[in-house]
């Protein structure tokens, strides 16, 4: 027990050291545009009359992903870069928390758990790659991810659980069925790696013939969904809920509509292998994690049983594969994707640890130990000696001309709308959006959603009457959206915009017509 006590101690001081180090190198610049759409979606809460109409339709289809910064603006944090880098960076050690956990029941070693885990703690600390930094969904995915899993290992295989003993209570499975139905509504993309969580659980219980527990699984799997869709249809809104939560996303992973690759160029070796090893912040560590599974499993005992033991290894194995195919399915090339990755990796390397006789010898084992403490080191050591604090955009001087002339024409409650892709307009204003979107593509790019979206756009901005309206497409300064993609092309918006403002200002950034910024008459 002393030692255990010490390792946990050691643990707290490596999770304050990681922390330190971060905060050691943040900036208050925009470090990927997705931050920007959840700090956007909190400024529009907290400033709406509103708030869990808006918490549900002006945050992407992600309502969760959000919530960890609406307790950090609850608590008086201000929604900035460097607020939400440490909430990432919080959610992300909550995560290791539990992990570390997790391989605790599975080894009864609480310094093995912790080398594991070590790999995790020394990328964290010390990264300073924007799509790592940046707080996204995956930090919030992950997470309940992880929690899903530790309740399957809780539950079943814990190694100091006697064959048998499944007298869990049906708030547990209650709960952990709600916490499954969840996940959707963080990201999209968990539901595949939701469902096999589902499916080992329910086979747990049907050869264990615990059919109670089952039914409460089930039920508060669909729980979540069942209570949104009914406060959608009692406002009227169902279709809403649909099409921003489920066609939207289909269309996103299951189409051609965001990403022209062919699906089998999704998910062919060499993307795999430019996702994983594109970022240097990270590289040695996912060359060591792959190497140490290589090695666990050339000592892994080959049995074709589902035994206890190969059930969990069963369960580790398909959870990885499931994972692969999630990032890879949308096809589009983020490399904050692959930050579903690790927790699986170092899940499969301690569950290969911890099986018994898996290895057929102890130096193996040993030399999976090995090869995590060197990966955790050397990429410690590389990232240390060569990060440096995120630089602002190129374009940052233009930036701030345009939020000059935003703030001199608002008030902090009025509304915006960008016409564009740039939502970190809302960050640096700190005003609320118009339209349940921070940026428009949804409206200009083709979409099967084209007229949806125009339709919502007229509703949202005749409701919240934003008093500005910025076009920057064919500007330089816009993320995604061509000078073919400015508002006169699309007759609804036009008329709108020549209906109901007056443009005021247009800021050169070098492109014909810059940015142009509008204001309501």
């Amino acid at each position: 027990m002393h030692k255990i006590k010490t390792v946990n101690w050691l643990l707290i001081g490596l999770m304050v050291g990681v922390f330190l180090l971060r905060w050691s190198n943040m900036s208050p610049r925009e470090p990927n545009i997705d931050t920007s759409t959840w700090l956007a979606g909190v400024i529009s809460i907290d400033k709406s009359s509103d708030p869990i109409w808006t918490w549900l339709n002006y945050t992407d289809g992600r309502p969760l992903t959000v919530v960890p910064l609406l307790i950090a603006s609850a608590l008086g944090f201000d929604a900035t870069y460097p607020v939400a880098e440490g909430v990432g960076i919080i959610c992300w050690l909550f995560t290791f928390v539990i992990l570390y956990q997790t391989l605790r029941w599975l080894s009864r070693s609480a310094l093995r758990a912790l080398t594991v885990i070590l790999p995790l703690l020394t990328w964290l600390g010390t990264t300073a790659y924007h799509d790592h930094i940046a707080y996204n969904s995956e930090a919030v995915s992950v997470l309940m991810l992880t929690a899903g899993i530790s309740a399957y290992v809780y539950a079943f295989h814990r190694r100091d659980l006697p064959a048998g003993n499944r007298q869990l209570s049906v708030v547990f499975w209650l709960s952990l069925g709600i916490g499954l139905g969840l996940l959707v509504y963080a990201k999209f993309q968990n539901v595949p790696m939701g469902l096999i969580i589902a499916a080992f659980l329910a086979y747990e219980l049907i050869i264990q013939k615990g059919w109670k527990s089952l039914g409460w699984l089930v039920v508060g799997g669909f729980m979540p969904t069942l209570v949104v869709n009914v406060y959608f249809a009692l406002r009227g809104e169902l279709d809403t809920f649909w099409n921003n939560y489920f066609w939207y996303y289909f269309y996103y992973g299951y189409s051609d509509e965001f990403s022209k690759l062919p699906v089998w160029k999704r998910f062919s070796p060499w993307r795999v292998g430019s996702l994983m090893w594109q970022s240097y912040a990270i590289r040695f560590v996912f060359g060591g994690w792959c190497l140490a599974v290589l090695v666990g499993f050339l000592g892994t005992v080959k049995k074709v049983s589902l035994d206890r033991s190969n059930r969990l290894l069963l369960f580790a194995v398909t959870f990885l594969v499931v994972t692969f195919y999630a990032i890879l399915q949308s096809g589009n090339p983020y490399t904050h994707y692959t930050l579903f990755l690790p927790m699986p990796l170092t899940f499969l390397i301690g569950v290969l640890l911890s099986r018994p006789s898996a290895l057929q010898w102890s130096s193996l084992k040993n030399w999976v130990y090995g090869i995590v403490l060197v990966s955790a080191i050397g990429q410690g050591i590389f990232n240390l000696t060569n990060r440096q604090p995120l630089e602002p955009l190129g374009y940052d001087e233009i930036d701030q001309q345009v939020v000059k002339i935003i703030k001199e024409n608002t008030k902090p409650t009025d509304h915006l709308v960008i016409w564009g892709y740039a939502d970190r307009f809302y960050v640096y204003t700190g005003l609320p959006m118009g339209y349940r979107w921070p940026h428009t593509i949804g409206i200009y790019w083709p979409s099967a959603q084209h007229d949806i979206r125009v339709k919502d756009f007229l509703a949202d901005v005749n409701q919240n009457q934003p008093v500005i309206f910025v076009d920057l497409n064919g500007s330089l300064i816009n993320t995604e959206g061509k000078t073919e993609h400015q508002h006169e092309y699309f007759p609804p918006i036009a008329n709108f915009v020549k209906q109901h403002y007056q443009l005021i200002a247009q800021v050169n950034d070098g492109s014909p017509k810059g940015a142009r910024i509008y204001k309501r008459k």
